[in-house]
């Protein structure tokens, strides 16, 4: 999946590109072309290849086959297929958790959204829930405009299930300090591989122990700590722990191993 590509569709949606969305909105239009309401990843894979320069024009550096893959990674309930208002929904949660993963960077950012988890979380459990995070976005809309921008309060309301990775409802602080985390991380890995994918590779084929083209969830944590100026390096200022826990984000399809062709699909 095609994390650049999905970032850049959420780009046009997250700055209120009024023309930028229209445009988009007939293109997918053009892509239903069972004329159902929805396009499957079938339809959105063949018109990829055919309709190159608006793609081109929306993804910039990204590839047809990046682009292509950028379906799965919006489409969270794994239907294979999408409405205009599932895609234009799901396109700017993403957006959202993008934003909180660089928000929860800065010293700022962190303090202002722990205060605001204290707010919300009213029975002291040390867990916020679905219902009290969408109570909560209405209700500190001020803050919420400052870390999201032109992004409506419904989409920063859908963030929360898309953080919510193990879909119980609810988050503990620690939770959702990991999750948010990982998306930088992935953030991080992502422009690393713009930027030095040689450098990137020969570090993959360190991880590779065996060197059967995988690295096992296994192999990814034992490396971590024994690489870590390296890890430290394309990660930022991620912990080793958070840097480990990032695998789970990249391993898409739960294999506990991901191949070379995986890892660039994942974070390129």
């Amino acid at each position: 999946m095609s994390f650049f590509a999905a970032a850049k569709l959420a780009a046009v949606f997250a700055s209120q590109q009024e023309n930028g969305e229209k445009e988009l909105e007939e293109f997918w239009n053009t892509l239903d072309s069972s004329a159902d309401g929805k396009v499957s990843g079938k339809e959105w894979g063949s018109k990829v290849y055919e309709n190159k320069e608006i793609m081109s024009k929306y993804f910039g550096g990204s590839t047809l086959s990046e682009i292509g893959h950028a379906f799965n990674r919006i489409d969270s309930n794994n239907d294979g297929s999408l409405t205009w208002e599932e895609f234009s929904s799901e396109v700017k949660s993403y957006a959202a958790s993008v934003k909180l993963a660089e928000a929860m960077k800065t010293d700022e950012g962190y303090a202002d959204l722990k205060a605001l988890w204290d707010t919300l979380d009213k029975d002291g459990d040390d867990k916020v829930t679905s219902k009290e995070w969408g109570n909560g976005v209405y209700a500190n809309q001020d803050i919420m405009r400052k870390y999201f921008g032109g992004l409506e309060l419904r989409e920063i309301g859908l963030a929360f299930n898309r953080i919510d990775t193990d879909g119980n409802g609810s988050l503990t602080w620690t939770e959702f300090c990991d999750e948010t985390k990982t998306y930088g991380a992935v953030l991080s890995l992502s422009q690393a591989i713009k930027e030095e994918p040689s450098a990137l590779k020969e570090l993959f084929d360190t991880l590779d122990k065996d060197a059967d083209g995988k690295i096992s969830g296994k192999e990814w944590g034992s490396a971590v700590y024994k690489n870590q100026h390296m890890m430290q390096k394309y990660f930022g200022g991620n912990t080793l722990e958070e840097i480990g826990k990032t695998f789970n984000r990249l391993d898409v399809n739960k294999s506990d191993n991901l191949t070379w062709d995986e890892f660039v699909r994942a974070v390129s």
